[in-house]
C-alpha cells in the first residue's frame, strides 16, 4: 500500500481533520457512542445525543457553527462524508493555501 497525501484547503474545510480524527479512532469510538450522535470539536468528542437535531441545537449554545462536526457514530454509515475513494494512507497537510 503507498502513502498518499491529501492536501486540502483548511479555510474552506476547517473540520475535515475531525473527520480524519472520528475514522483513525473509530474502533475505540463505536465501543462508547454505538447508535448516537457524537459532536466533534479539536480532535475530541465533545458531546453524544440520539438525534442529529439535539446534538446541534445543544452544542450550538457553547461553540459558533462551523467550529465542529456531528457524526452518527455507527458501523459502515452510508451517510458519512466527506467521501474518500480508495483505501490509502493518509497523510493531511494542513498548510493553508
Amino acid at each position: 500500500m503507498t502513502e498518499a497525501t491529501i492536501r486540502y484547503n483548511a479555510v474552506k474545510y476547517p473540520n475535515f481533520k475531525e473527520y480524519l480524527w472520528y475514522e483513525a479512532n473509530e474502533k475505540e469510538l463505536l465501543k462508547q457512542y454505538q447508535g448516537r450522535y457524537i459532536v466533534i470539536k479539536n480532535e475530541q468528542v465533545i458531546g453524544d445525543y440520539e438525534s442529529r437535531k439535539q446534538a446541534r441545537q445543544e452544542t450550538l449554545k457553547n461553540h459558533e457553527s462551523g467550529s465542529f462536526i456531528i457524526h452518527l457514530c455507527s458501523i459502515g454509515d452510508p451517510r458519512r462524508a466527506p467521501r474518500i475513494s480508495g483505501r490509502q494512507i493518509v497523510v493531511v497537510d494542513t498548510k493553508r493555501t
